[in-house]
């Protein structure tokens, strides 16, 4: 079944500008997989809530948009190490029979390879293209799909990413379409309101007794100052990280580095060089969640002979990191 997913990946190829032997960050491909990852889900919402049937079955019950997700969810089914180049699909290939009748399943069956051709190998200065996104998605749709995948590019000074057939021959070279820009990434209008809830950080003198973890009303002495977030920019220290049925525990807290920048939450962690971006906190966590998860499939797994030193010494921190692994299926 492998090979038959391998044929129909679309893949993609990291080629570092300046590197030994072109070999690729581990910050670089955790960033590209995670933001063509997050494009990809976007998309998936976006074209199945746009079909009858199933938004009238989510509307009854949100978690079948999860479960397409983790049906639909892209897999490494091919890995060059040496150049970096990944091929990426979902397993449609014996796809299990749903709740959802044949044009839901036919719909499962097309959404990959519309991604792949539509979206991932598409023409974005040509006008015919341009006029068909255009019906297809509006302005919020748009910056959904696109955003993501446009920053997985980056600004080819670093690095460039390039889609390669199944022969590893380079057919198109992905670059930012400069001149259309503004139509993929439109500057979408919020509208404003005043949110029920703010987030402060709290210095306060606490009775050390007990578990200073657990506020409570007779532990605190005094406020010693207090001020309100403009964003949800707290420490992100996890002790334990959980990515669709696997519960990582680990024998410390990562400590990560918190930040906003250009309407995008940033976490970034020195030790593991992983740098992840989302346009929420829950959507950063998610993607720091998820990278987590790709290291430890990716490296920690995969034996000594595959990798290169650099990796090995990646491997080897997660190995100390790693206290167990739970398959809360």
């Amino acid at each position: 079944m492998i090979e038959k997913l391998k044929d129909i990946a679309f893949r993609i190829h990291i080629d570092p500008v300046n590197s030994v032997e072109h070999a690729a960050k581990v910050e670089t491909v955790i960033k590209v997989l995670s933001d063509i990852f997050q494009s990809y889900n976007n998309y998936l919402e976006i074209e199945f809530l746009k079909n009858e049937e199933f938004r009238k079955a989510y509307e009854k019950n949100k978690k079948v948009l999860d479960t397409i997700k983790e049906e639909l969810s892209l897999l490494v089914v091919d890995l060059n190490y040496s150049s970096f180049e990944a091929a990426l699909a979902p397993d449609i290939v014996e796809l299990n029979p749903t709740i959802f009748n044949d044009s839901i399943m036919d719909l499962k069956r097309e959404a990959f390879d519309d991604y792949k051709e539509t979206i991932i190998s598409g023409d974005y200065e040509n006008a015919n293209y341009l006029q068909k996104i255009s019906k297809r998605y509006n302005d919020e749709e748009r910056v959904k799909i696109f955003k993501p995948l446009f920053s997985s590019f980056g600004d080819g000074k670093e690095y460039k990413v390039n889609i390669n057939d199944k022969d590893h021959k380079i057919i198109k070279t992905l670059t930012l379409p400069e001149k259309r820009k503004e139509f993929y990434i439109p500057k979408v209008a919020v509208e404003k309101h005043v949110p029920e809830f703010t987030t402060v950080q709290v210095f306060a003198k606490m009775n050390k007794q007990g578990d200073i973890t657990h506020l409570k009303t007779q532990s605190l002495k005094k406020i010693l100052y207090v001020e309100e977030l403009e964003h949800d920019t707290y420490p992100f220290k996890p002790e334990s990280i959980k990515y669709q049925n696997l519960k990582f525990d680990l024998n410390k807290s990562l400590e990560c580095v918190v930040e906003f920048e250009d309407d995008n939450y940033i976490i970034k962690n020195e030790e593991l060089d992983l740098i992840v971006w989302g346009a929420t906190r829950e959507e950063v966590e998610d993607a720091f969640n998820f990278s987590f998860y790709s290291l430890y499939f990716n490296y920690y797994l995969e034996d000594d002979s595959k990798l290169s030193d650099e990796a090995i010494l990646l491997k080897n921190k997660l190995q100390a990191i790693i206290k167990s692994v739970t398959d809360e299926a």
